[in-house]
C-alpha cells in the first residue's frame, strides 16, 4: 500500500489570484474604522497589484521606513473585540442579498471587511460564522471579474486563525469543499495546515489534507520536503506514540497468579489487535520514509538551516525591519524550517528504537548538515564544563 491509496478524490486548479492590500496608518477609533470599510473608496479592494502575503491589519508598503510605520495598536479587550466583530459582521449582510437592485442601495464594501472579521474571531463558532459567508459572497459576486475576492491570501490567514484557535478543522472542512466555498488552496496554507493537523488531529484529518494537494494541484507530498516531514512524523506519532512516564510506585498489593497470567494475555491480544490495524500506516510510513530519503539526498541541507535570529527579536529589532521580512515570506519560511527540524529529529528518534542506529545514520548525516544536530565535540565540551 503506497500513498495514492490514501488518496481518493482530485479536483481542478484555481486560476486567478490576488492579493491583500495595503493600508494607511491612522489612528482611528472603532467607529470610525469600520465606517471606511464601508465608503464609497474603492482603492484597497483586493487586486493584483495589491501588497503580497500580509493581511491588510499588517500590510506595509516596499518602501516603507521606521517614519511612516505605525507604532503597534494596544490590543482590544475580548468584550470590544467582540462587539467590533459582531458590528462588522451585521454590517456585511446586506451586501449578501441575491438581489441586486437592493445591494446597489448599499454603501460600498471594502473587501478588507473580510480580513478584519477574520483577525477579530475569539473562538470556532465566530470564524465559522465568517467562513459560512463566504459561498454567499462568492455567489453574489460570480458575474465580477475577479469574483468577489477571497483568495490565497485569505486562506492562508484562516488557516493560521484556526491554528491560533485550535480549531484546523474549520480550515480543513472549508478547503475539503471546494465546490461549496471556491476559496484556493496555496502550497504555505497546505504546509500550515497539516502543521495544525499533525500532533493532535485523527490521523485521517492529516491524510484528508494530503489529498487537497492533488486537489489544488499542488505539488505532491512526496516532492515537498517540509510537507513531507510532517506527514511522516504524523504517521511515525501513530506508530510509536510518546510512552507515558511510569506510574509511582504504591504498596504492594497481594493478587494471585492467575490474575496476572489473565492481565498479560489481554495484554498481548491487544497488541496484535493494534500491530494489525497499523500495518496499512506502518506500509505507507515505510513507503514515504524512503521518498524521505531520496529527497534529503537531493536537497542542499543548508537551504533549510534556521537563521541566527530565528527565536528570537532582538537581532532585529526594528518593527520595520520585521515587517518587510515578513512581507517576502522570511518569517514564514524560518517557520517552515523549524517545523522540519523538529519532525526530522522525531522521526529519527522512532527510526533509531526500531532500526537501529545504523539504519537512521543518512538522516543524521543531513540533519547535522544543516546545522540541526550539534556537532559531537560540542556537545562533550557543553557537558564538561
Amino acid at each position: 500500500m503506497d500513498l495514492e491509496q490514501y488518496i481518493a478524490f482530485r479536483g481542478r486548479k484555481e486560476e486567478q489570484y490576488t492579493s491583500l492590500p495595503s493600508v494607511t496608518w491612522k489612528k482611528k477609533t472603532a467607529k470610525a474604522e469600520i465606517e471606511e470599510l464601508f465608503s464609497e473608496s474603492q482603492e484597497d479592494f483586493l487586486s493584483p497589484s495589491s501588497t503580497g502575503n500580509l493581511p491588510a491589519a499588517v500590510a506595509v508598503a516596499e518602501g516603507s521606513t521606521s517614519e511612516n510605520v505605525p507604532p503597534r495598536r494596544k490590543r482590544l479587550e475580548p468584550a470590544d473585540r467582540h462587539k467590533r466583530f459582531e458590528e462588522l459582521y451585521q454590517k456585511l449582510l446586506p451586501h449578501l442579498n441575491s438581489d441586486v437592485k437592493e445591494r446597489r442601495k448599499l454603501r460600498p464594501i471594502r473587501y478588507t471587511v473580510w480580513t478584519h472579521l477574520v483577525d477579530l474571531a475569539q473562538n470556532e463558532e465566530e470564524l465559522q460564522r465568517v467562513v459560512d459567508l463566504a459561498p454567499k459572497w462568492k455567489d453574489v459576486h460570480r458575474s465580477v471579474k475577479d469574483k468577489g475576492g477571497l483568495e490565497k491570501q485569505w486562506g492562508e490567514l484562516i488557516v493560521r486563525q484556526a491554528e491560533s484557535l485550535g480549531c484546523p478543522q474549520v480550515a480543513l472542512e472549508m478547503f475539503s469543499n471546494h465546490a461549496k466555498y471556491q476559496i484556493p488552496l496555496s502550497l504555505p496554507a497546505a504546509r500550515h495546515l497539516l502543521h495544525s493537523l499533525h500532533q493532535t488531529n485523527p490521523l485521517q484529518d492529516v491524510m484528508t489534507a494530503v489529498a487537497l494537494y492533488g486537489v489544488y494541484n499542488l505539488k505532491p507530498v512526496s516532492n515537498d520536503l517540509v510537507s513531507l516531514g510532517l506527514v511522516c512524523r504524523a504517521l511515525s506519532n501513530q506508530i510509536y506514540p510518546l510512552q507515558k512516564p511510569p506510574a509511582p510506585k504504591s504498596e504492594p498489593v497481594n493478587s494471585s497468579s492467575a490474575v496476572e497470567e489473565s492481565a498479560g494475555e489481554a495484554s498481548s491480544e491487544s497488541t496484535q489487535k493494534r500491530n494489525r490495524n497499523l500495518k496499512p500506516t506502518k506500509q505507507v510510513f515505510e513507503a514515504l520514509i524512503q521518498s524521505l530519503q531520496s529527497l534529503l539526498s537531493s536537497t542542499n541541507p543548508e537551504s533549510y538551516t534556521l537563521s541566527s535570529h530565528a527565536r528570537t527579536r532582538n537581532l532585529t529589532p526594528e518593527f520595520a525591519v520585521r515587517q518587510k521580512n515578513a512581507g517576502k515570506g522570511l518569517a514564514a519560511r524560518e517557520k517552515e524550517k523549524t517545523w522540519l527540524k523538529w519532525c526530522l529529529e522525531r522521526i529519527e528518534k522512532n527510526l533509531k528504537m526500531t532500526e537501529g542506529e545504523g539504519k537512521v545514520e543518512w538522516l543524521r548525516q543531513w540533519r547535522h548538515a544543516a546545522g540541526h544536530v550539534k556537532s559531537q565535540s560540542a556537545t562533550t565540551v557543553a557537558s564538561t564544563a
